[in-house]
Parts: C-alpha cells; structure tokens; sequence
C-alpha cells in the first residue's frame, strides 16, 4: 500500500471542516486532519479560565457523526490532531505539559486524549496525534531532568495502553519549546518505555527544520518503524517560529507548499523508497482567506512527485489536476 494523501483542515479556519471533507477528496486528498475547538466538533464545560475547577471534556455529538458520515462518503481516513488552543484555559494556548509535576493539572490533558481516543473508535483508521506540551526548561539545558522524563514517559504508557484496548493508532508530535521537543528527543523517550508500549511518531517537517534535523530523509528513515504519519509544511529560512507567538506550529505561519525553501518533494519521494503507508498531511496554516486554493496549490506540486502521484492514483476518485 502506498502513502495516503491528506490535508490539515487547521489551515482553512474561515471554513467548516466538516463541509472540508468532499472538496478536499475531489482534489486527491484521501485522509482529512481536523483540530477540534471550541464550537467546533468539541468544547469543555469549565468556569472561564479555571483549569482546576471541574473542566472536562464534551463531544458534540452532531458535528461529530457529520463528520463520520462525510469521511465514510467520501472513503477519507480521519487524522484527529489534539492540540487544540484555549480549550482547557482561557489564558493558555497549550494543554498542560505531560512533564508538569501537577496531577490535577495533567489530568485534564490525558481526560482530553482519551476522550478522543475513545471517538476515534467509532470509525476504524481513525489516528489520533497529541503533543506533549509546552515545557519550561532551564537556561541551556540539552533536554528534559529525568524526573521530567519519567513523569513524560509514564502518562504517555497510560495513554497508549488506553489506545491499544480500543484499537486506536497514537502518534507524538515532537515541537518546538515542548517536553519532547525533537524527533532526536522522540527516540530518547521511547527508550523510557516498555517495549509493548504501541507510540507512533507524527513528523512534523517545520519542527524538524526548527530543531535543526537536518537532512530530514535519513532521520524520518531511521524511525521508519514508529512512523505513523508526516505533517507536510513548507516556510522559508530561518524557520523559526516568531518570539511573540507561544512555541508550537500552532499560531505559525507557513508558505504554501512549492512557494518555500522546504524540498517537500524530496521528503515525499524519500517516504516513498522507504515504503511509508501511512498518511503524508499537507499542513499550511496562516492563509486562511486564501480558502482552498492553498490546497490546490500544494496538490499540483504534490503531483510532481512520483510517489504523491502514484499514492493518488491508487485510490478512488483520482486527483483534480486544474
């Protein structure tokens, strides 16, 4: 089985994603990334800004079967991506940390992930990717104390374990400013862990470039076993995140894919060779006015690709190529 082509509804913020889900697979994008948030797909009933005092997690029932029923319509795999903004606290763009020492405070991240893991049941394929959060380090630290690293490794065991019992594929999306903060960190953390443990790695190609893994072929290459999906982006040098915005690609601005310094292409043929099956994400955010043409965009360059445009070809409906 080739790659499977897919687009990051998280770019098209001026849209529904459900309503997303036909136009996207008329283009050739066979799996559909959404990012629940307030008043869309999901919202948490909580005293506003009080974390502590009984937050907890909601589904809308309605806009989720939509979404089922659009995705089933159309023959799209569902990527649901957990890191939803100002979900949890007013105040904080990130979900509390899975390295804070704070129980209370953690629990309301791992109820969210689960409660997701547990939707994501409902259609089989359904993959879902959570970060680890964002994590204060101290002044030229290498990486994360090892109490940080226990605390990490064991909420991520309690929260693929929750996985596994329901069949739910879970992947960790290492970022920038984050406990496990590089693909590098990725494989330090996985050694914390029992080998039973099922966690998938969700690449992130702008945080790879960020934390400097660079060539990024070799290191997607050399985890090629815990791969389970790639987030495609494309921005120019340096890369960096803005220091006025929180850490994350949450709130960045990429370039649409063809229009950066970013080989995408290359990344995807590099997927390719290495027989990945899982999904290859295009992931642009910041342009939402620009609608779909943004997705357009990155599929006509996509196409240019051999592996793109022979993972398009082996699924239904072919690829709109206007």
């Amino acid at each position: 089985m080739p790659m499977t082509p897919g687009y990051h509804t998280s770019g098209l913020l001026l849209h529904d994603p459900i309503a997303l889900v036909e136009p996207l697979a008329s283009m050739g994008y066979r799996c559909v990334a959404v990012r629940p948030r307030q008043g869309m797909l999901a919202s948490v009933s909580s005293s506003p800004g009080a974390l502590g005092n009984g937050s907890r997690f909601e589904a809308d029932e309605s806009s989720w079967e939509r979404l089922l029923q659009e995705a089933r319509l159309h023959r799209c795999q569902l990527v649901i991506d957990t890191e939803s903004s100002f979900l949890l606290d007013d105040e904080s763009a990130s979900m509390p940390c899975l390295a804070d020492s704070d129980e209370e405070r953690v629990q309301k991240t791992l109820d969210w992930i689960q409660g997701w893991i547990r939707l994501a049941e409902q259609k089989p394929g359904t993959m879902v990717t959570f970060g680890s959060g964002v994590h204060s380090r101290e002044e030229f630290s290498p990486g994360p104390s090892e109490s940080d690293l226990e605390r990490v490794a064991s909420r991520i065991e309690q929260i693929a374990e929750y996985a596994r019992r329901r069949g739910v594929v879970i992947a960790l999306r290492p970022a920038s400013g984050h406990a496990v903060a590089s693909v590098a960190e990725f494989e330090r953390i996985c050694q914390w862990l029992p080998e039973s443990v099922e966690l998938g790695l969700a690449a992130d190609l702008g945080e790879m470039v960020s934390a400097g893994e660079m060539p990024l072929g070799p290191r997607l290459q050399r985890n090629a076993e815990r791969l389970k999906i790639v987030y495609l982006c494309d921005h120019r040098w340096p890369g960096q995140p803005s220091r006025d915005l929180p850490p994350s690609t949450i709130g960045r601005d990429d370039t649409p894919i063809g229009k950066g310094e970013l080989s995408v292409r290359r990344v995807t043929e590099t997927l390719g060779k290495i027989g990945f099956e899982g999904p290859a994400v295009v992931r642009v955010e910041g342009h939402c006015e620009q609608g779909l043409q943004i997705p357009r965009l990155g599929m006509r360059h996509l196409m240019q690709c051999h592996w793109w445009q022979r993972a398009c070809q082996q699924t239904d409906g072919g690829c709109e190529r206007g």
